[in-house]
């Protein structure tokens, strides 16, 4: 089958280049992939995941480099959530499965110990929302637990992350496994 591809590029290159526009079975496929996005209201990243067979998700991702250190865990998402998102108190406390006054109250905290916006760097983890509803948990906890059992990551390197103390790490992991 590799022989019969590397035929086919020579075929069809141009200095090296694969010329698709002139390829068939990209024409089809290119109208194929128009048919669904507009049947389906899909995007090209939605349409790819499900080729790929992995799970299609919309889900929000937070970039563990918002936490500065001066703010709680919740403060900072609900800070995030509101001024880089863009969401409403309603749609935060749905997602956080919390109380929307709750949210008004952590946010209106967070505006005094912090006026200016969290500034987003590039982050190598991101922490999807869902692992932050669970109420039974601290949000610091819900990250910690996260970061630990998903990337496998050390208490010393998830305090430098979080901007904590090593001890306040084990104690929040230790209390979520308990």
């Amino acid at each position: 089958m590799n022989k019969k591809i590397d035929e086919n590029r020579e075929k069809n290159t141009d200095s090296g280049r694969v010329n698709f526009k002139e390829d068939k079975a990209f024409q089809i496929l290119k109208l194929a992939l128009g048919e669904i996005k507009e049947r389906y209201n899909l995007d090209s990243n939605e349409i790819l995941s499900l080729v790929e067979e992995k799970p299609v998700t919309k889900e929000i991702l937070i970039p563990v480099s918002i936490f500065a250190g001066e703010l709680s865990a919740l403060e900072t998402v609900c800070k995030y959530l509101k001024e880089n998102l863009d969401l409403g108190f309603s749609k935060i406390a749905l997602l956080l499965n919390r109380d929307s006054r709750t949210i008004w109250a952590t946010y209106s905290n967070a505006l005094k110990k912090r006026k200016e916006r969290l500034i987003v760097k590039e982050s190598r983890y991101f922490i999807p929302i869902s692992a932050l509803a669970d109420r039974k948990f601290s949000a610091l906890g819900s990250i910690v637990v996260y970061l630990k059992d998903k990337f496998s990551l050390r208490y010393k390197e998830i305090s430098v992350l979080l901007h904590r103390d090593e001890r306040n790490i084990w104690a929040a992991y230790h209390r979520v496994k308990k």
